[in-house]
């Protein structure tokens, strides 16, 4: 997953194994993986709190992208989450990646008129 990671998006300051496996004590039905065969070549993970549903880490490898593959990930995600009572979905989509915002413009999802997204790095 980290190799997709860093070959397929910008590289992020928190991704690590011990990261992912912390993820999949959480929400492992909600961390979708895309295979071809036996290759990894898309991931998407959501997250539900009980109040908020959340997407990120929407990757699919260069040579697989425009084929769907990311639209199903997320329509698979879409799905869950709101199996466990979501009523909306906060996308993260890199500010310097112009394809993530016209991807996620796409998929149904628009710019947050009431909230800011602030982030805060713990060392």
């Amino acid at each position: 997953v980290l190799e997709l990671w860093n070959s397929s998006t910008v590289g992020g300051s928190t991704n690590s194994a011990e990261a992912i496996r912390t993820r999949l004590t959480r929400d492992a039905d909600l961390f979708i993986l895309a295979f071809d065969g036996s290759r990894l070549i898309g991931t998407l993970m959501g997250g539900w709190d009980g109040w908020r549903a959340h997407m990120a880490r929407l990757a699919v490898s260069p040579e697989y992208r425009r084929n769907g593959i990311a639209s199903t990930l997320v329509a698979m995600v879409e799905e869950r989450l709101a199996a466990k009572g979501a009523r909306r979905i906060y996308a993260a989509s890199l500010i310097e990646s112009a394809q993530a915002g016209r991807f996620w413009r796409a998929a149904g999802y628009v710019e947050n008129s009431v909230v800011d997204p602030l982030a805060k790095t713990l060392e």
